[in-house]
């Protein structure tokens, strides 16, 4: 138990939960699965330029910033071509960097034996992905920065200030 919560396992053999122990084997195959997509979610819950955010918290930051900056009929006409000229590449984009991280699950889960010369061109492929999101993201970024006042601008940056402020006191309470 953690935070009182009970924590329930998935049965396998029987697609049951309970609360009994699941089978190590098991454990560290789903450990390993919680790893490695822990380690790849955060960067395409990070590019969401579609949905019209950027950053680590999927995606959120930019909508709600943007919605404190308070825009004018004609700046927030403006902001919603933007969106709307960089979501189809992004969506592309997103669903070409989740293809190949799944192909990087199935080759580390698979029944066949693997190294890292077998996981370097799917490795390659994912950074190169990010690393276009990140590009896209920060493009999507400057673009609507360039719509909005000082004044608007100040702002947001407020209101970022606060939600950072208000994630560090909800992580505090939850290391407690």
């Amino acid at each position: 138990m953690r935070g009182g919560r009970i924590v329930r396992r998935l049965d396998v053999k029987t697609s049951t939960v309970s609360s009994r122990t699941v089978r190590v084997p098991l454990a560290l195959a789903l450990m390993l699965v919680a790893a490695l997509l822990g380690s790849f979610l955060p960067a395409s819950a990070q590019m969401r330029p579609e949905r019209g955010g950027w950053g680590r918290d999927g995606g959120m930051a930019l909508p709600l910033l943007i919605r404190a900056a308070k825009l004018t009929p004609e700046q927030d006409g403006k902001v919603r071509a933007i969106l709307t000229n960089h979501r189809t590449v992004t969506r592309n984009t997103v669903e070409q960097l989740r293809r190949a991280q799944d192909e990087l699950a199935d080759k580390l889960l698979g029944p066949a034996p693997v190294q890292i010369a077998d996981l370097q061109p799917l490795l390659k492929q994912i950074a190169a992905l990010r690393e276009q999101l990140l590009q896209d993201s920060a493009q999507i970024a400057l673009e609507v920065r360039s719509v909005l006042t000082p004044e608007q601008l100040a702002r947001a940056s407020q209101v970022k200030a606060r939600m950072q402020q208000l994630q560090s006191e909800m992580q505090q309470m939850y290391d407690r």
